[in-house]
């Protein structure tokens, strides 16, 4: 599997339970809004806490799947998946880099 990142964007902090959750959105190649809660360090290495400005960009970590027409077909890493269930998810190529 090849490591990427797929942009995304904290929107707030979502709760204070250790070590600190926030909500994150992530856009599909369909301009679709995926929401992710989840703990802070699972998602970013960035020192974002309850005190942060939101929303702020960051990049999360995924595995490449395959191309899929112009979009790249991404599955999240460490057992990541949105609110609605999903772990893979099709992304515009721009918001897709390799590590």
């Amino acid at each position: 599997m090849t490591h990427v990142i797929v942009r995304a964007n904290a929107m707030r902090w979502a709760d204070d339970h250790f070590p600190g959750w926030i909500e994150v959105d992530v856009v599909d190649a369909e301009g679709r809004t995926h929401r992710i809660v989840e703990k802070v360090p699972v998602l970013a290495k960035a020192d974002i806490t309850a005190e942060s400005t939101f929303p702020l960009e960051l990049w999360i970590e995924a595995e490449f799947e395959r191309m899929n027409g112009d979009s790249v077909l991404v599955r999240f890493a460490h057992g990541v998946e949105t609110t609605d269930g999903l772990d893979l998810i099709g992304m515009d190529r721009h918001d897709v880099r390799c590590l």
